[in-house]
């Protein structure tokens, strides 16, 4: 039986826009280490990868490596997901995850 190693970063559930050459897809959540991405077709793990991510209006440039991958299912309508683990990892997404802007949950309401 294979394990994975423990997540070294905390995972925040984020919606953010990620180029990926000419394809366009949405993460499902993203820490400092790497994120997770719906997309029609995957890549097999271990391929590598290069895009952008686009956090609060800034487009951050990235090197990746699929660490896992689950493929689609078109007649379930059913995204595929992988798991991709930064090799080179954008510059300030960890400052910007981490803060609670635009993708983060509604403010609660001012107490009277």
């Amino acid at each position: 039986m294979q394990y994975l190693k423990p997540r070294r970063s905390t995972r925040f559930r984020r919606r953010f826009r990620v180029e990926l050459g000419h394809t366009a897809a949405f993460t499902v959540d993203v820490s400092a280490g790497g994120f997770c991405v719906e997309l029609v077709r995957v890549l097999p793990p271990g391929s590598p990868l290069a895009g952008s991510i686009h956090v609060n209006g800034r487009e951050l440039p990235f090197g990746g490596q699929v660490v896992w991958a689950r493929q689609s299912a078109a007649g379930l309508n059913i995204r595929g997901r992988m798991g991709v683990r930064f090799t080179q990892p954008p510059p300030g997404l960890k400052q910007l995850i981490g803060s609670r802007g635009p993708t983060g949950p509604p403010p609660a309401p001012p107490r009277a």
